[in-house]
């Protein structure tokens, strides 16, 4: 089985503060965040490409904008129930998902870093119930 995969990044800087972190609150803190999506389909279009390069970079880029200079805490998707970097992925994702679908894809996982070494993968069950085809 064929699987085109299309990667897009998008970076912007905001706060957060974990809820708990070793059982305490954490203090309200800056990071440059990056999130890179994959997103996959099974075939070609009938231009001969899989997704479109642009439109997956804009969908990305237009979820991201919203959250540079601001506190992920006051996010009322993101805030809840902490701002971590695995929250911001689901929500991401969740905002991404329909958007990439009617691209005529699926999304396959996004990660995000919280500063520049420190990375998480949200891989969705879709993407992971195909590992090994």
């Amino acid at each position: 089985m064929t699987r085109w995969v299309v990667h897009a990044r998008a970076s912007f800087t905001a706060r957060h503060a974990l809820t708990s972190y070793l059982g305490e609150p954490e203090a309200s803190h800056s990071h440059p965040w990056q999130v890179a999506v994959r997103v996959g389909t099974d075939r070609l279009n009938d231009e001969g490409y899989a997704v479109d390069f642009h439109a997956v970079h804009k969908a990305l880029a237009t979820a991201v904008a919203p959250l540079d200079g601001s506190d992920l805490n006051a996010h009322s998707e993101i805030g809840a129930p902490t701002p971590s970097a695995e929250r911001l992925a689901e929500v991401i994702a969740g905002w991404l998902a329909p958007v990439v679908r009617q691209l005529g894809a699926r999304l396959l996982s996004v990660s995000v870093w919280e500063g520049p070494e420190n990375r998480v993968d949200l891989v969705l069950e879709d993407e992971r119930s195909r590992v090994g085809d």
